[in-house]
């Protein structure tokens, strides 16, 4: 009948075979499978491209993951980096109230910081010098930077300069640390800086602001100009001046002191004449007259003939 399934295939939709072939619906293996009736060797060769092709993406996905994870640990790396700079580049309390004190730029204060990093063991000895230093300075930043100078050649001694002659010059004179500082600078590029040494020297004995007159001269020297002799007279509290007034005070009191002491022997010695006895010469016309008689009675003086009788 019209519309009635087929015997023997209960359920089934009409047209539909009753049974497939073997086989039948199932995917084909690939061409050249071993194992397989049929194998050819262009199937063996596809194969084999097909195994190549997969080890590829393995061994790609494996060199994916192991640069994700180098990526990782560089990163974790340059995070710890960046931290370590952060903390470096955080600069010092101390710097930080020195260069508010003195009003200091970024950069210098950076340089300062970063040699005073390197000086951990003698950090607060170098940080109180240098607040000693620029305190009295006129230009603290030019300065600092002649002190940041020494610290990175090694020189740095505190409130000392690195020139053991300009130390004792300035000790003599009372110079400021900027202008020994300068100076010093200064001397170490000259030819002949013990002769320039001496030069200053005879300046500084005539002035009464020894450390400007080092500041003036600072050009000059930067020049190559040679020093001259001096020609003005020395000015009033100069060291030559001081040395004077001490010398004329000396001076003073020595011929004081022996006023004093002509003073005291004439008061304490006799009279001139006292003591000795009076002669009264004759006039040659008979014998000598009687002399005069004592006064307030006194001893009367011997005369000639008494004394030499």
């Amino acid at each position: 009948m019209a519309g009635m399934p087929l015997a023997g295939a209960p359920g089934m939709p009409m047209g539909m075979p009753m049974a497939m072939p073997l086989g039948a619906g199932a995917p084909p293996p690939p061409p050249g499978a071993p194992g397989m009736p049929g194998m050819d060797p262009s199937g063996m060769q596809a194969m084999l491209m097909y195994q190549q092709m997969i080890q590829q993406q393995m061994a790609q996905q494996q060199q994916q993951m192991q640069q994700q994870a180098a990526a990782t640990s560089q990163f974790t790396l340059q995070a710890a980096q960046a931290y370590e700079e952060s903390v470096q580049q955080a600069i010092d309390t101390e710097v930080q109230e020195m260069a508010h004190h003195f009003k200091l730029d970024e950069r210098i204060t950076k340089d300062l910081d970063v040699q005073m990093k390197r000086r951990r063991q003698t950090f607060d000895e170098d940080i109180k010098a240098l607040w000693e230093i620029l305190e009295g300075a006129r230009n603290p930043a030019g300065l600092l930077r002649v002190k940041i100078r020494e610290m990175e050649e090694g020189t740095f001694r505190g409130t000392a300069t690195p020139d053991r002659d300009v130390e004792d010059l300035a000790k003599k004179f009372n110079l400021d640390a900027q202008a020994s500082a300068k100076l010093a600078e200064v001397l170490s590029k000259r030819e002949d800086r013990k002769k320039d040494l001496r030069q200053i020297q005879k300046h500084l004995e005539l002035s009464n602001k020894p450390s400007s007159l080092i500041m003036l001269m600072l050009k000059d020297l930067r020049a190559g100009i040679s020093v001259k002799d001096p020609e003005y007279p020395a000015a009033v509290g100069s060291y030559a001046h001081k040395r004077g007034l001490k010398r004329t005070g000396r001076s003073r009191s020595r011929e004081k002191k022996r006023r004093q002491d002509s003073s005291d022997e004439s008061s304490s010695s006799p009279p001139r004449g006292a003591g000795r006895a009076t002669v009264s010469r004759s006039s040659g016309a008979g014998p000598l007259a009687a002399a005069a008689p004592p006064r307030d009675g006194a001893a009367r003086p011997m005369t000639l003939l008494e004394r030499f009788g």
